[in-house]
């Protein structure tokens, strides 16, 4: 049964997890896993698993990128050709491991969501993008398209199937193809938005989303990722990876704890 306490735990986690969809723009999906997967026991709540997490998860993914992607695109901060390079070819992933992973285990999907993490990590041990880089004009980028297309071909399948896995283009776009940081983050919102769509409707398809609990986190997402996106302009490219860096190897550790069984 679905008690008061956990809506509104739910919607709490929701806004967080939009802040930094609208902030950092990979969608939430990085940070809302393993709330979801792990704030609701520590208060006393019934734990939701890892298949319902990966569905609420895209759910509220895909419509937070909407919201903050359409913000962002308002001041000039995604690149089309990147958005056109990586989003089908992600979108088309997404679709093909969300219906994958009606089939796939528990553990496999937090194993799965363990690696993605380190990988993203060590990606941004690469070189820091500099000055010149950071002031090309959206019209000055110009990005490599096959191996974007096939790094986000790679990405959607992770995408489908965990609900998370967006947070791969921001370190992907900025360490390794020598994207703009502000213009990265519009980009990925647009990409975020582009792949969620075919893996939600590949879980909604095979009748894997709660429709309660995802509306309910989508609320509160669709709040904070107005809030995040407002707040975004008043930081710095420097800050902005670093506050990225911070949060994806806190979460990093936590997973892998759990994985080495140290955590449950």
């Amino acid at each position: 049964m679905i008690s008061l306490s956990l809506i509104s735990t739910l919607t709490a986690l929701g806004v967080l997890g939009g802040f930094f969809a609208g902030l950092l723009g990979f969608g939430g999906g990085v940070m809302m896993f393993p709330l979801l997967y792990y704030i609701p026991p520590l208060l006393g709540l019934s734990r939701l698993d890892a298949k319902t997490v990966a569905a609420v998860v895209i759910s509220q993914v895909f419509f937070s990128t909407i919201i903050g992607g359409m913000a962002h695109l308002r001041h000039r901060r995604v690149h089309r050709r990147i958005v056109l390079g990586a989003g089908p070819a992600s979108a088309i992933g997404s679709f093909a491991g969300a219906v994958i992973s009606a089939k796939v285990s528990e553990d496999l999907l937090l194993a799965l969501f363990g690696i993605i993490t380190v990988l993203v990590l060590g990606m941004m041990f690469l070189p820091a993008p500099d000055q010149a880089q950071e002031d090309l004009s959206r019209e000055q980028v110009t990005v490599a398209l096959l191996p974007l297309t096939v790094c986000s071909l790679a990405a959607g399948v992770l995408i489908g199937l965990i609900g998370a896995g967006n947070f791969v283009f921001v370190p992907l776009l900025i360490y390794v193809l020598k994207v703009p940081t502000r213009i990265a983050i519009g980009s990925s919102l647009f990409i975020a938005m582009m792949n969620t769509s075919s893996g939600f409707l590949g879980k909604l398809l095979t009748g894997q989303i709660p429709l309660l609990l995802a509306s309910t986190v989508i609320i509160g997402a669709a709040i904070g990722a107005l809030l995040g996106e407002k707040l975004h302009g008043n930081i710095s490219a420097k800050t902005l990876r670093q506050i990225y860096g911070i949060m994806v190897a806190i979460i990093a550790a936590r997973v892998w704890m759990t994985l080495l069984g140290f955590a449950t």
